[in-house]
């Protein structure tokens, strides 16, 4: 509904916000609520001009306190209607049944009372934030908003993130895409009191388009870098397994005694090999043949171990098993981790979720959390 106070251009949303929080909304003046004018007096000395307007003002007046106050009393009746009454007994007033308290009082009891989010949760959401993957082509608002939703998590767990470390967790993310250089370093020439949130988005949202004119409209070189050097790196990583598997099959195939010189015998002399010497070599062969064949199950597993080439799409965590673990982590071992963020209910506390867990013991349970751990591990979570 559409009214004067605020400004106009927000309706009756300042019934909603505290002040504090109406006045970070944009074009947003104070937001005073009317009070009720009272009786009408006119004064004896007014003429008939000034009580006619008299009338006109106090008439408007009470047409806007009773519009607001039934906006109020509406947004009230739906609160208690979409609430169970056990969550707000303590406000509804035993003789009219309704809520006696205004609607930000209502909200912040109720966050106060029923909304309390713990540290873990907070950090939980940061890593979240942290391992996501932003790149150029996504608008910055995809960057931008995880971090101020987690700015105001933090504040209601009551451990608020300043502004300055909101602003260098979203630099640590644009840092890792490798696009931004010359905007990273115009960003660090600015002065102290020019690096808040307001121009970070702005400034970054302005590289963009630089950006996005340099590489065209669909930025599809963008990170394009990252994945050549991962796939490089991969390649020869796995070109020097081989390699090493190959110069330690030949020089076990050198150091078999008997090998080299029989076969240059052979070659020397023309006389027909003893019966003992034709079963020592046949011998030396099978022996031989086993190595190698060792050998070759040995590179076909490690290369099963890696990444194909071509990116592929390792199992799903709902389709592997660790043949090693047949229970779940005890709750006194386990060894140290540095992340210890999420809670896995085969191994506790650790960089994953058990819905993200790729090795699962028998009878794993996807949703368990620190608050509900369903009789899972408790390693590393004191």
């Amino acid at each position: 509904m559409e009214t004067d106070l605020g400004g106009g251009n927000h309706g009756y949303l300042g019934l909603l916000c505290t002040d504090e929080e109406y006045a970070e909304i944009p074009h947003a003046q104070p937001f005073v609520p009317p009070n009720y004018p009272g009786p009408l007096t006119i004064p004896s000395t007014a003429t008939a001009m000034q009580a006619m307007q008299l009338r006109e003002d106090h008439r408007e007046a009470k047409r806007l306190y009773f519009e607001c106050k039934n906006v109020e009393k509406a947004l009230l009746r739906h609160i208690q209607d979409a609430l169970e009454d056990k969550y707000i007994e303590c406000m509804v007033d035993e003789y009219t049944n309704l809520i006696s308290e205004d609607i930000s009082t209502v909200l912040n009891y109720l966050m106060t009372t029923f909304g309390i989010v713990s540290s873990e949760e907070v950090a939980q959401k940061e890593a979240e934030v942290m391992s996501m993957t932003w790149i150029p082509s996504d608008p910055i608002i995809l960057l931008a908003r995880p971090l101020e939703q987690l700015k105001k998590l933090s504040l209601h767990a009551g451990v608020p993130y300043t502004d300055a470390q909101i602003l260098e967790k979203g630099l640590s993310i644009i840092r890792a895409t490798r696009d931004f250089e010359y905007a990273l370093t115009t960003w660090e020439n600015r002065s102290v009191t020019d690096k808040n949130w307001k121009n970070f988005k702005t400034h970054f949202h302005d590289a963009q388009v630089q950006l996005r004119k340099i590489r065209g409209p669909t930025m599809q070189q963008a990170g394009f870098h990252q994945a050549n050097s991962l796939a490089q790196k991969i390649s020869t990583d796995i070109q020097q397994q081989l390699n090493d598997r190959d110069n330690h099959m030949m020089a076990m195939l050198q150091s078999i005694p008997g090998l080299t010189e029989s076969s240059s015998d052979a070659d020397s002399s023309s006389q027909e090999p003893t019966e003992y010497e034709v079963a020592n070599v046949s011998q030396q062969n099978n022996q031989v043949q086993l190595e190698i064949l060792r050998l070759l199950k040995e590179i076909r597993t490690d290369l099963q171990k890696k990444p194909s080439r071509r990116g592929a799409t390792p199992a799903s965590p709902q389709t592997r098993t660790c043949p090693k673990m047949e229970r779940k982590c005890p709750d006194n071992g386990g060894k140290l981790r540095r992340n210890i963020t999420k809670y896995c209910w085969t191994h506790g506390a650790g960089g994953h979720t058990g819905q993200e867990c790729p090795n699962r013991a028998p009878g794993h349970k996807e949703t368990a959390t620190f608050q509900n751990k369903m009789d899972g591990s408790k390693a590393r979570c004191s």
